[in-house]
């Protein structure tokens, strides 16, 4: 990959543009050490009844806090945490948006969403049957950053 720096004093001082061709795992990995997400955490840790995990961040499909507890989903299971959601939300890279005020989902393991202008809009993960809802008032916000990953 070649990088070329052009200097632009009409910028905003917080500005960074990448061009590329393709977005890829290169391009998100740069966008991450600028935005500070490569200073985060790469694994959580979770609990599943008396054991203890360490979750890698990038399995997490979902959290959703309910009955005073979080749980943690991936594809395949669903774990206790003992931070609050909204911890979890400072705790995890910028992948992860707010869906409702009960959850949050992970952008990178989004395959699709059903929009729902009436209610909650149900979204479906890649390569697993778990689906969680994004509510009609996180709706714009979770579609605006869908679009910031598109080519």
């Amino acid at each position: 990959m070649r990088v070329i720096i052009e200097l632009d004093d009409g910028l905003d001082p917080g500005e960074i543009f990448i061009r590329c061709k393709e977005v890829n795992e290169e391009v998100l990995s740069i966008q991450k050490a600028l935005t500070g997400g490569s200073r985060k955490h790469t694994q959580i840790e979770v609990y599943n009844k008396e054991e203890q995990f360490f979750l890698p961040i990038a399995d997490i499909l979902f959290a959703e806090s309910g009955d005073h507890q979080v749980m943690v989903h991936t594809k395949n299971a669903m774990y206790a945490s003992s931070y609050k959601l909204y911890e979890l939300e400072e705790l995890l890279p910028p992948s992860f948006i707010r869906i409702s005020k009960s959850a949050i989902a992970n952008t990178s393991q989004v395959f699709s969403v059903r929009k729902n202008v009436t209610g909650a809009s149900p979204l479906a993960f890649k390569n697993s049957t778990k689906i969680c809802y994004v509510s009609r008032s996180y709706l714009k916000p979770f579609l605006e950053k869908m679009q910031e990953k598109r080519l």
